[in-house]
């Protein structure tokens, strides 16, 4: 008799091996109906299912996640099972568990998982040790599990997931309000294969679906990016103490795991990230390389004397700025830009890949002639031709990586933007070793391996176009009009970018010349830090220009960016004011002082957030004169009396400076925010449509 209220969904491919078995356990607890669901078996899988009293659907090949919803849309029970093929139900579990189901009012409640190997070997009884230890057993899953029909179908699974479709049901199961969790007391058999084909399919499918479900929801599993790692640790030090053969089983593991997820995160696609999900990646984008930017000056820092580290981070700021110089608002009128372009963007990007580098390379020509001119401070390094030769390839090569980073957070794609952040950071970092290993300690070093290390970028991006098929197309981009209309928009938006940025690359200069050498390589890599967490708040202002830009506009976007960027400020200064002492300490008693620094930053990079977001709803709506007064106000604060300060004050008196400016401009945005949300609501959180707002001047 079929007396419970179950529909049991099996969705089963090539599972003759297992299946017969789990059907059996399945159809001795008399559930209402059992549907197999089948991926296009070329086994025995049909037939056994048929044998066995199932109703048997085809899914055409559509993957996972999509024959479960199949099953679920077919069930005719209020009540849906979802058991793997992989699974075998203990007698009398089933109806146990749908006790526990409706007594605790869940919407889905997973059997707990005792895990076995499917054979004697090593590697099915590796996975099955793993799963019997790990705390994931305790994660809500669906490789056995009930669910409510009714919930399931409104939820429902991403038909992009082909793994890892689990876990991001979960996240929008929880978000949503619906009572999950897992059984401690109704258990169920589950098998995995014996062989390393089947660890690595696991490792494989884990790490691809972790790196979806990160790029999709990335605020609330952005962690998982450090899942593999931290399992491997935690596994690698059990085995050691319980069960050291499965030593080597945790090097595959944490090797395929990564290897899946990076590729999963380098493979192209062509659907946009969200506004929080494109600050994230862009953010990470910063953040990330902090790391190997700290590694590649500390390394400089204990080979090299603090003068040559000074000079060194001199010449990498004025770079840095006329970078900035060169850029010509090119970069932010890519972001309103691009989006429209008819032909995904191709002449565009290469019209602004021409232009940026050119006015660079003028620039950097302007600049290298005036400093040198002074004969103190960064005018001191183009004494060496060499020197001088990499400074312009540095700030050729760093031009056309930042225009990239532009580029594809137009595209909606920033986590491609990190994927070149960190190629250019490894690069970087490893030229700079290798070059000192080789006994080379002189001041090119440091510059060369900066301009290696933006190469790398460059070519990483390059790549990542053309697997996207958006490569620039070099023909014709610079065709009579295309100029003209990046620099329409771009100049006005130059001015505000000039006079936001511009302090934080002018005052290692002024630093130079005022304090000298020694001094500036301390501000530098302090500076160095709190820059990377400032690029939390300026990669929200972009990624809400760009989401009032384009069309797929909602509600609060404003309130949205806010929310991101202050969340992400302050989680990323609160790693700095913890780490950072430590690591000024490590690198010696001439940078360990320049911690006291930290604590009158990070309060600023805070305020901030409140500044870039008002500078990205200016970009958007036009509103580019009153901005541009804004930063040019808080940069008059800063630089003015920026070396009579230093002379008096040293660096702290050059912090509390910068912080006061900060504050001065996050004040009159937090104001101009308010004014401007609240009187024009629709045009501000992106309700009206995009004919209907102002285009930016």
């Amino acid at each position: 008799m079929r007396d419970l209220k179950v529909s049991v969904v099996v969705p089963a491919r090539n599972a003759a091996a297992w299946l017969g078995e789990c059907l059996e356990s399945i159809g001795s607890q008399h559930p209402h109906e059992m549907i197999v669901i089948d991926g296009c078996s070329t086994d025995d899988t049909v037939k056994i299912a048929r044998s066995l009293g199932a109703v048997v659907i085809s899914d055409e090949g559509n993957g996972l996640p999509a024959a479960r919803m199949l099953g679920a849309r077919t069930a005719q029970s209020d009540v849906i099972a979802l058991i793997d093929a992989d699974v075998v139900l203990p007698p009398g579990s089933l109806e146990r568990l749908l006790e526990e189901f409706e007594t605790g009012g869940y919407d889905g409640l997973q059997f707990g998982l005792a895990s076995e190997s499917d054979g004697p070997g090593y590697w099915g009884e590796a996975l099955a040790w793993h799963h019997n230890h790990s705390r994931v057993r305790t994660w809500f899953g669906v490789c056995a599990t009930l669910m409510r029909r009714d919930v399931l179908l409104s939820v429902g699974f991403d038909d992009n997931f082909r793994s890892g479709e689990d876990i991001e049901l979960r996240i929008r199961l929880e978000e949503a309000g619906y009572r999950i969790g897992v059984s401690d007391s109704t258990l169920v058999r589950h098998r995995f294969g014996d062989t390393f084909d089947d660890a690595k399919d696991q490792w494989v499918q884990d790490g691809a679906g972790m790196a979806r479900t990160i790029r999709k929801h990335p605020a609330r599993a952005g962690w998982l990016v450090a899942l593999p790692l931290l399992a491997s640790v935690r596994g690698a030090g059990m085995s050691l103490v319980r069960a050291p053969r499965f030593l080597p089983y945790w090097a595959g593991f944490l090797v395929y795991n990564y290897r899946s997820m990076l590729g999963e995160i380098v493979r192209p696609g062509n659907r946009p990230l969200s506004l929080g999900g494109n600050a994230a990646w862009l953010t990470a984008a910063r953040v990330a390389p902090m790391v190997t930017g700290f590694l590649f000056w500390a390394l400089a820092a204990l080979v090299m004397p603090p003068e040559q580290i000074g000079l060194g981070s001199a010449v990498v700021s004025a770079a840095l700025l006329t970078v900035q110089l060169g850029m010509m608002g090119i970069g932010t009128a890519t972001l309103t830009l691009l989006p429209a372009e008819e032909d995904s963007g191709r002449r565009l990007i290469a019209t602004s890949l021409f232009m940026v580098a050119a006015f660079t390379l003028f620039a950097a020509g302007i600049l290298a002639v005036v400093t040198f001119s002074t004969g103190s401070g960064v005018g001191q390094a183009w004494d060496d031709p060499l020197v001088t030769l990499l400074f312009f390839a540095t700030a050729l090569l760093a031009a056309s990586a930042y225009q990239l980073d532009h580029v594809g957070v137009a595209q909606e794609r920033a986590d491609r933007t990190l994927v070149r952040s960190i190629a250019q950071s490894l690069v970087q970092l490893a030229f700079l070793a290798a070059a000192l290993a080789a006994g080379f300690h002189d001041l090119s070093v440091i510059v060369g391996a900066v301009a290696v290390g933006a190469l790398a970028s460059v070519l990483t991006g390059m790549r990542q176009l053309r697997r996207a098929g958006v490569a620039p197309d070099w023909r014709q981009g610079l065709r009579r009009g295309k100029p003209l209309k990046l620099l329409r928009p771009g100049l006005p938006n130059h001015v505000l970018m000039l006079a936001d940025r511009a302090p934080g690359y002018l005052l290692p200069l002024i630093v130079a010349a005022t304090l000298g050498a020694t001094s500036t390589a301390a501000w530098y890599i302090v500076w160095m830090m709190a820059s990377a967490v400032f690029f939390v708040p300026q990669s929200a202002g972009f990624t809400l220009q760009t989401a009032m830009a384009g069309t797929r506009l909602r509600p609060g976007l404003v309130a949205s960016a806010l929310r991101v960027s202050l969340l992400l400020t302050l989680i990323a200064g609160g790693i700095l004011l913890l780490a950072g002492p430590l690591l000024l300490r490590f690198l010696g008693t001439e940078y360990a002082s320049a911690a006291v620094l930290l604590p009158v930053l990070v309060p600023a990079l805070l305020l901030s957030c409140f500044t870039q977001v008002y500078f990205g709803l200016c970009r958007a709506r036009g509103r580019l004169i009153e901005s541009t007064v804004v930063a040019m106000l808080a940069a008059v604060i800063v630089i003015a009396p920026a070396a009579t300060v230093a002379q008096q004050f040293g660096l702290t008196g050059v912090s509390v400076l910068w912080a006061a400016a900060q504050a001065v401009a996050a004040a009159i945005a937090t104001w101009r925010l308010f004014v401007l949300t609240r009187t024009s609501p629709a045009a501000a959180t992106g309700d009206s449509p995009a004919a209907a707002r102002p285009r930016p001047t």
